[in-house]
């Protein structure tokens, strides 16, 4: 499974695959390591990544409150990372790689989760009727009607997908940070992580059961067909339009947001050579990515409009094998 969505892609940019001389990857990894240890540089990088697509796809008066919007939505990931000092997990050279280092967002939400004494019992609930799901027992589960039940507000059950469930691979990178980080809570707090752990193993076992049974697990059924197994691509623009919204943005830029952080990163990993950092590709083919872009649309939409949208999913296939610039439009008409 490829990285989170929202792993800030200046991280990606400067994993040295260009570089031809050993001297040359050391200086990249050197800059990668500064650069990720330094949290204001890595938010620029993340929004001026970000806010070119705004710059580009915006109104000229819509540009500002975009690119402004952009910047609330970094600080509302309130991400991290952690690099590991084992160099086992480097590669060539001594060199960074992904594999060493883990990333977490919406940390203080994980921590704030997992130290809370109503997380233990609804994590216990889902992961019997995931069981009983995979096992027969159970006909019909919704993931998001069990987490609604238990936290009662849309934007409570939008926060704990996102957040406790950033990261439904076996790698699991959210509660490795924890590891990695040696971050601890109350009483609750082990207990609460192990048990999440838990239920990511159950929701593999019904990924490798049925791709289809686990979409409808995950999904509002109004737009389940189209949208790929990494759930993260639909809840964290879920949770961050809704985060937007309630911090006083319009709708407009609450949604849009969310989205230019999924377009973005799907525009630029279009490409092994990273030539879409700046600019963007003319049509987009793969059904994958346009699945991604369209789940982080359907998210983002949701979270602030309900289902008052277009889940035309055909109309926008069509659309960004003709011309990514009319999709986006296209897309930001709702």
């Amino acid at each position: 499974m490829k990285m989170l969505i929202f792993v800030p892609v200046f991280l990606i940019l400067l994993f040295p695959a260009h570089a031809n001389s050993s001297t040359a990857e050391r200086r990249a990894n050197g800059l990668l390591q500064f650069i990720a240890e330094q949290e204001a540089l890595r938010d620029f990088a993340l929004s001026t990544v970000i806010g070119n697509r705004c710059n580009r796809y915006m109104s000229y008066r819509d540009r500002a409150p975009c690119k402004a919007a952009v910047k609330k939505m970094i600080t509302l990931l309130d991400y991290d990372i952690i690099i590991s000092d084992n160099k086992k997990l480097r590669g060539p050279n001594n060199n960074w790689t992904p594999s060493s280092f883990v990333f977490v967002a919406f940390k203080g939400h994980l921590i704030s989760l997992l130290n809370n004494q109503k997380t233990g019992p609804y994590l216990k609930d889902l992961n019997q009727q995931l069981y009983d799901y995979l096992t027969g027992q159970k006909e019909k589960l919704n993931v998001w009607d069990v987490t609604l039940a238990h936290f009662k507000t849309p934007y409570m059950a939008a926060m704990v997908m996102a957040t406790l469930f950033q990261d439904t691979s076996l790698r699991k990178l959210h509660l490795a940070f924890l590891e990695r980080g040696q971050i601890s809570g109350n009483q609750y707090f082990g207990s609460n992580k192990e048990m999440v752990g838990r239920v990511i193993d159950t929701i593999n076992l019904i990924l490798d059961s049925s791709e289809d049974h686990y979409r409808k697990l995950f999904y509002p059924e109004e737009v389940v067909k189209h949208l790929n197994r990494n759930i993260y691509h639909f809840y964290v623009p879920l949770f961050l339009s809704m985060s937007l919204k309630r911090e006083g943005l319009y709708t407009q830029f609450a949604f849009t947001a969310p989205l230019m952080l999924t377009l973005s990163y799907e525009f630029i990993t279009a490409s092994n050579d990273y030539k879409y950092l700046f600019q963007d590709p003319e049509s987009i083919h793969s059904l994958g990515k346009i699945k991604d872009i369209f789940g982080g649309y359907c998210g983002a939409n949701i979270g602030v409009r309900g289902m008052n949208f277009n889940k035309s999913f055909e109309i926008i296939k069509e659309s960004f094998a003709r011309s990514t610039e009319d999709t986006v439009h296209l897309l930001l008409r709702h």
